[in-house]
């Protein structure tokens, strides 16, 4: 495991719209390696690795919830088992952007290991999927799937966003869950969602990938469940060769039960607010975001 890459991302602030510092540490990484990439006017990072008809593609998202400076803290090593971090001017603990710096460290460990490989950076999903809504879909057009590690825990693959369906059945099968730990799950908002809606082709999901209690100052890595994420994606891409299609088909809500926990998104109205009011959310999301205003950074707890 490269742990040296990721404290180095975790120690590199990056709030929503002030990405700069980690892109140029990811490029950095991608010139290293010999990987080409190319930024888009939004900010979003494009990799690809070799020559190749189809690519296996990962993507995750650079910012982050939390507003802080580069060297005003720095993520810590408990036990050899958990990541943790310290904010030196406030002597407390903080959180080390995990959520998506986990799935950044994916990508850039897949694009080191595989031979054949993309992977998309974004900018500003925490506030809106602002990156990826405005992605260059061309890049994805020759992708086999896409994959998202950008969930809290350790145990969930995204497959159904707001009654949409990411992939498809043949896709889960493959993936062998059960064998990796994982299960199927309804999830929230998030960049996978996005491309999916623009059009995405393929099966695309969303992993989860060891971060715990993201956007509050209580957020860690449990360093063996990142490791478990690592071995699902790396066997998802060596075993699926061909592309795995899937078309993106509109869905409404039929009800508050559609989704794992609704309550999930009470108090995150202030990151999504194109979405309150419209139909397909349903009514509640209104009335909760309204009435959470006092909790904006603990009321979503996954994607």
């Amino acid at each position: 495991m490269n742990m040296e890459r990721l404290l180095a991302l975790y120690n590199t602030a990056s709030p929503s719209g002030r990405e700069g510092s980690i892109a140029r540490l990811i490029m950095a990484e991608l010139d290293r390696m010999g990987v080409r990439h190319k930024r888009d006017r939004m900010g979003n990072i494009y990799a690809v690795k070799g020559q190749a008809e189809t690519y296996p593609c990962v993507v995750a998202h650079m910012d982050e919830v939390h507003n802080r400076r580069t060297g005003s803290y720095s993520a810590h090593i408990v036990a050899g088992s958990i990541i943790v971090g310290y904010d030196h001017r406030k002597k407390r603990v903080t959180g080390i952007g995990a959520d998506d710096k986990n799935g950044v460290w994916m990508c850039l460990e897949c694009l080191r290991d595989f031979k054949v490989m993309k992977s998309a950076f974004f900018v500003q999903e925490e506030t809106g999927c602002k990156g990826s809504e405005a992605a260059d879909m061309g890049f994805f057009a020759d992708c086999r799937f896409v994959i998202e590690c950008d969930r809290k825990g350790d145990s969930d693959m995204v497959t159904d966003i707001n009654g949409t369906a990411l992939c498809s059945r043949d896709f889960i099968t493959k993936a062998q869950l059960r064998r990796h730990g994982y299960k199927t799950a309804h999830g929230l908002f998030t960049d996978v969602y996005a491309l999916k809606r623009k059009g995405l082709g393929v099966s695309c999901v969303n992993l989860s990938c060891g971060y715990y209690e993201p956007h509050t100052d209580h957020e860690y890595t449990v360093i063996a469940d990142l490791l478990k994420c690592q071995r699902l994606v790396k066997h998802v891409i060596r075993t699926h060769k061909t592309v795995s299609r899937h078309e993106h088909k509109e869905h409404r809500f039929q009800s508050v039960s559609h989704w794992d926990d609704f309550d999930d998104c009470n108090g995150y109205g202030w990151l999504y607010p194109h979405l309150l009011g419209r139909r397909e959310y349903g009514a509640r999301m209104l009335e909760s975001t309204t009435n959470n205003d006092k909790t904006k950074h603990k009321g979503r707890t996954g994607k």
